[in-house]
């Protein structure tokens, strides 16, 4: 029988796990969105409440404190949005974005007013508000963690109310009386709402893996791959780090589709992006650049040991039998590093092409860097 700390477990372990390093990025760079999007709702949100405050005439004060202080509060988000990219910002500012609702509805508490802490309605749907921006991280469990949040914190600003006040008995002209089916169906609505945002996280998650991922080999596709080279390069010193860089093409291809057809293609295709998996480091960054060409980021590796990986792979390829009768296969590449062969990434990788264009002009089954390095002869198709 499954215990609770089973389940528990378990539940943690979702949750400590963390999503592919692409959705890592794309939470980080949505950040910025989201706090803007923040920013915009609460200007929205104070507007709409002095504007009622003044039509009622009370509590206008008290608006217009709350008010500059959410905005104060808006605009310190989208400052640290703006600086600071480390995956845990996202975290923070979702559970200071519930928070941040729980002190303005419990502050009715300081002002006795439990009433309008249970028949909230300006701040209380600011947890909406939170739980809706949350899915923009393209993480569910951001989420599901702002969800569970802000019922937690709800329900206990409910408790402490209710433990203070006789709400049974208590009506006050302009904060309505308590009524317990409205106000379950208030957690209801929100836990719903909830698991709805959860889902589409789930599903922008889903989606953005299929954007970045090459649905053939399971690569990198080329945009993720050069945004990901960009955040190496961010972070390296010029003075103090390399970053070598290979441009892989199949020897004959298209004679070897004509031969045994396009899904025999696709098969060898598979099979050689399963060998560059197998020949890189977990840091290495592995992309199919388009057709039949590869790209492979060597981070802080010298261009000469990245000639020797590369030249080790060329012959693991070749030795491998891909074709439908055991067929063996050829690469040529062209290897390049930063900053040696450019100040930008875009000029280091147009030397690896010129160096890959150069191998295939000498008769292919060839690894042409700064100095080339020629393979052994292999049995051609």
């Amino acid at each position: 029988m499954v215990s609770l700390r089973d389940i528990a477990g378990k539940v943690g372990a979702w949750f400590a796990t963390e999503p592919d390093h692409a959705l890592v990025r794309a939470r980080a760079a949505s950040e910025r969105l989201v706090a803007m999007v923040r920013l915009a709702i609460i200007i929205a949100l104070v507007a709409s409440s002095i504007s009622f405050a003044i039509r009622s005439g009370a509590l206008l004060l008290y608006s217009l404190v709350t008010g500059t202080v959410a905005i104060g509060y808006g605009l310190l988000l989208l400052r640290i949005a703006t600086r600071v990219t480390a995956t845990w910002v996202p975290w923070v500012t979702s559970a200071l974005d519930v928070t941040f609702a729980s002190l303005s509805i419990g502050s009715f508490v300081l002002l006795d007013a439990p009433l309008l802490v249970i028949n909230n309605r300006v701040s209380f749907e600011a947890y909406f508000v939170a739980i809706t921006i949350s899915a923009l991280r393209y993480d569910w469990r951001l989420s599901a963690f702002t969800t569970l949040l802000a019922l937690a914190e709800y329900g206990g600003l409910a408790g402490y109310v209710a433990l203070h006040w006789d709400l049974s008995s208590l009506v006050v002209e302009g904060q309505g009386k308590f009524s317990p089916a409205p106000f379950v169906n208030r957690l209801l609505i929100l836990l719903g709402h909830g698991a709805g945002v959860v889902a589409v996280a789930q599903w922008a998650r889903h989606l953005r893996l299929m954007i970045g991922t090459d649905h053939l080999t399971g690569l990198l596709q080329r945009r993720p791959f050069l945004e990901r080279v960009d955040e190496e390069l961010g972070r390296a010193d010029p003075a103090r780090s390399v970053l070598s860089v290979a441009i892989f093409d199949v020897d004959e291809f298209k004679r070897f589709n004509d031969s045994f057809g396009h899904l025999a293609g696709d098969h060898a295709l598979e099979g050689i992006a399963a060998q560059l998996r197998l020949a890189v480091r977990t840091t290495d960054l592995v992309a199919r650049y388009g057709g039949e060409e590869f790209v492979i980021a060597f981070p802080r590796m010298d261009v000469q040991l990245a000639l020797e990986r590369v030249t080790d792979l060329c012959k693991r390829v070749a030795d491998v039998g891909l074709g439908p009768g055991g067929e063996r296969m050829t690469l040529s590449a062209g290897v390049a590093s930063w900053p040696a062969d450019g100040a930008s990434f875009e000029a280091v990788l147009n030397a690896a092409d010129q160096r890959l264009y150069t191998a295939k002009r000498s008769g292919r089954n060839l690894v042409v860097g700064p100095l080339p390095v020629p393979l052994p002869s292999r049995a051609t198709l």
